[in-house]
């Protein structure tokens, strides 16, 4: 007779914790921009003036105007909603991504945005709402790569994020205001850097120890020389554009 304790139990399932950075490049970025703001008070629009997307000046040679929109606000609201939503999205995609791969999407995309505004809008604009997006689309790219790893917990995030996009998106459309193509820029471009740059976890077993490890299949140093001849292509382009 086979008692209860000679059946072999199923296996427990054993969890694998994903390599994590803190989100420290996420709170600088916030401080930096606050102190940014700080001083568009103080100052005034002389200060502000030099950080606005004015497109007629990135003709005639301003072109540092593609990045110092990044960091100023046209008010203590804007500022408020974006380094919240900052505050919220970033470390959700700054601890799985790290350090480099953050920056780089936060800051290529914040750029994009202000280059797809250049192209389609006329209006002078300023704002962090690009990047922001491109960290957006980014966190829906890596949870999408992950959705048979990450389990109902992570198609239930990955829902929750296309949902957040689609109704920013509608906010953008709806609201005179807000520079669409900013928006759209920063979030193709973030979609398209995760998907490029973003680690793509893999659950292995250790040869030496048996025990299940979480291995990295798209490494950042076989992306570095694509990315480089990316955005030398890129830069190429812009000055095409700009100077036509």
């Amino acid at each position: 007779m086979i008692q209860p304790a000679d059946i072999a139990s199923p296996p427990r399932p054993r969890t694998v914790a994903l390599p994590g950075a803190r989100p420290i490049c996420t709170y600088v970025i916030i401080v930096v921009t606050t102190l940014v703001f700080i001083g568009q008070v103080i100052f005034g629009d002389s200060f502000t003036y030099y950080g606005l997307k004015i497109n007629d000046l990135i003709r005639q040679g301003e072109f540092w105007r593609f990045v110092t929109p990044i960091f100023f606000h046209a008010n203590i609201l804007h500022i408020f909603f974006n380094m919240y939503a900052l505050y919220n999205i970033g470390p959700q995609i700054e601890r799985p991504l790290g350090y480099t791969r953050f920056l780089m999407i936060y800051f290529f995309s914040g750029i994009a945005g202000v280059f797809a505004s250049f192209l389609f809008t006329a209006t002078p604009s300023l704002g962090a709402s690009g990047a922001i997006f491109g960290l957006i689309g980014a966190l829906a790219v890596f949870l999408y790569r992950h959705y048979r790893l990450f389990g109902v917990a992570g198609r239930n995030m990955l829902y929750n994020v296309v949902f957040i996009i689609i109704v920013n998106l509608v906010i953008s459309v709806s609201v005179p205001e807000i520079d669409l193509w900013g928006h759209v820029g920063g979030l193709v471009t973030g979609s398209a850097l995760a998907w490029l740059l973003a680690p793509v976890w893999k659950i292995q077993v250790d040869p030496f120890t048996g025990n299940p490890i979480a291995v990295d299949h798209n490494p950042l140093s076989r992306r570095i020389p694509l990315v480089f001849l990316s955005l030398l292509i890129i830069c190429i382009l812009i000055l095409l554009l700009v100077v036509r």
